[in-house]
């Protein structure tokens, strides 16, 4: 037999044990594939949503910073992104039914859908102003307001919109603080309750109320004076306000103050509160029901309830910690509820807020 030189022996040899060993590892580990990335979440502590809107039952929109528009039709369990158009900030959101509404944000920014949120369009309102608020009685009559005291209307829908400004109807003669207050205040929130009768708050503590469908507005946040605020310039900024239709409205601003009024937003009385509540940090948004009940969220977490008409507001719980401002509470009926606030919070109850869970993400 002939006899192969020692190096080639050697060299087969460590061959033959390097395909051995390779053999053995693939036979005792199979060699995985590349997992599939994840899909993107779609809600995370850096979002910061300032308001929903229910649809029904089942259905709700959800607005925020970044012109993030979510969307889900199984409250809560599942979400869809819908594309808004727009980086921009989107601070509210309101529906006249289950397929018409829109969306107001900054740099003049309203938002329409006609197809219960799934798709938007931009509508053409000639301002860059931010609009902080937007409100609708029906699928034709809307008002938005914004920084600088600018406000603009429409009376189609918001095929076109006009531009207004809001100010002061007093007829006072102001001091030099006043008159440095009244410079163009940032108007935070508008709700009116037919074509007729509306309202607005803002910056200064300015509340306006107009009865002829916003041809005139009147400043109504003096009746406030009293013991509790004796100067004009210490009536708090309030950032947002509801009526009924039974004309009983309440305004909520800094300070955890709450401002009420029985006659339509004629005159104005803070309204009352627990005696074990020491409210200091803001309120930002209130809920009435026709009967005088609501809620009212704000910073820190901070949750009040009416439960009974005429009572004092409460603070309630939310069965866990929440450790950020909320900015938007809002019902679809008296068990079915929503709240939006900071860190990607969204919460739901369909038990009239008696246990309230976090939507996923």
């Amino acid at each position: 037999m002939w006899n192969q030189p020692r190096s080639v022996r050697v060299r087969r040899c460590l061959v033959a044990c390097v395909v051995t060993s390779f053999l053995l590892v693939t036979g005792c580990h199979r060699v995985e594939e590349p997992l599939p990335a994840l899909p993107e979440r779609l809600i995370s502590i850096s979002d910061k949503f300032f308001d929903v809107a229910a649809l029904d039952a089942d259905t709700a929109v959800v607005v925020g910073y970044g012109g993030k528009i979510l969307r889900t039709a199984d409250r809560g369990f599942s979400w869809t992104r819908i594309p808004s158009g727009t980086s921009e900030a989107l601070y509210r959101v309101r529906f006249v039914d289950a397929k018409r509404g829109w969306i107001s944000g900054q740099d003049g920014i309203v938002l329409h859908t006609e197809d219960g949120g799934l798709s938007w369009s931009r509508q053409q309102t000639n301002t860059n102003a931010y609009l902080f608020s937007v409100h609708f009685v029906d699928a034709e009559f809307g008002w938005a307001v914004g920084d600088r005291s600018l406000a603009v209307h429409t009376r189609d829908g918001g095929r076109t919109w006009t531009l207004h400004k809001i100010g002061s109807a007093t007829g006072e003669k102001l001091t030099a603080d006043q008159a440095l207050a009244e410079q163009d205040p940032i108007l935070y929130d508008v709700f009116f309750l037919d074509r007729e009768r509306g309202w607005v708050s803002g910056e200064f503590g300015r509340l306006f109320q107009t009865t002829d469908g916003g041809q005139t507005w009147h400043a109504r946040e003096t009746s406030l004076l009293g013991p509790e605020i004796v100067d004009v310039l210490d009536i708090p900024t309030f950032f947002g306000v509801q009526f009924t239709p039974q004309n009983e409205g309440i305004a909520v601003g800094l300070e955890g103050k709450i401002a009420r009024s029985l006659d339509g937003g004629t005159t104005w009385k803070l309204d009352t509160v627990s005696s074990d509540l020491a409210l200091t940090d803001p309120l930002f948004a209130p809920f009435l029901f026709p009967d005088g009940t609501g809620w009212i969220v704000g910073s820190s977490g901070q949750v009040l309830r009416r439960a009974v008409p005429g009572e004092p507001w409460k603070a309630t719980s939310l069965g866990m910690d929440v450790a950020t401002w909320l900015r938007s509470v809002t019902w679809w009926n008296d068990q079915i509820g929503w709240i939006v606030g900071g860190y990607g919070l969204i919460l739901y109850t369909r038990d009239g807020g008696r246990v309230w869970m976090p939507a996923l993400g």
